[in-house]
């Protein structure tokens, strides 16, 4: 069950990517292509979730994938729903909902302890930084509530705060939720072999 769920996480990114690509045609810019963070996530969790059918993956690796899917979708229901980001339908549906809330399930279910929940929080750090240095120079921002050129600095830094705390609170929700459910799961499995 879990190394199914896995297995259509892995062939919906693709499916979605190659969509992307063929839909796109010339339009497709494949340098702005990877500066979207859902792009990044997706992929991400994609080769995580590939390599899990065949090998353990490392928890912290896995809650890193979570995070960063949980966030994606996240967001993108709080903040970019109903703005045209330039994604055809079926693509801007996988990777913006249907691949985070598999691969949230797949945390639920299959969950495991972690520690250093903040390490996660370097990745989304670094592509902030990224795209607002990025930016400028080539003038292009890949999503609206990060372009300062409609509504000044200000403006993206207050939604990059709140981008930054829905990142912070969920990292601590994934991390405590997948070692209470380890806990749980190991304490039920010592209790059946007990019998």
């Amino acid at each position: 069950m879990i190394k199914l769920l896995r297995m259509a996480v892995f062939l919906l990114v693709l499916s979605a990517e190659v969509y992307l690509v063929v839909v796109l045609g010339d339009r497709f810019q494949p340098a702005n292509h990877f500066s979207y963070f859902t792009v990044l996530s997706n992929v991400f969790a994609a080769v995580v979730a590939l390599l899990g059918v065949f090998n353990p993956v490392s928890p912290q690796i896995r809650g890193a994938a979570v995070l960063y899917m949980g966030t994606t979708g996240i967001v993108y229901w709080l903040l970019l729903r109903g703005i045209d980001v330039q994604t055809p339908a079926y693509a801007n549906w996988v990777l913006h909902t249907v691949v985070p809330i598999l691969v949230v399930l797949e945390w639920l279910l299959a969950p495991e302890k972690t520690k250093r929940w903040w390490i996660w929080l370097s990745f989304p750090l670094a592509y902030l930084v990224y795209t607002l240095v990025r930016g400028p120079i080539v003038g292009w921002y890949p999503y609206p509530f990060m372009d300062p050129r409609s509504n000044g600095y200000g403006e993206v830094l207050l939604n990059c705060v709140f981008v930054a705390v829905v990142f912070g609170v969920l990292a601590f929700v994934i991390s405590w939720a997948g070692n209470k459910l380890a806990q749980k799961r190991s304490l039920s499995m010592s209790h059946s072999q007990g019998q």
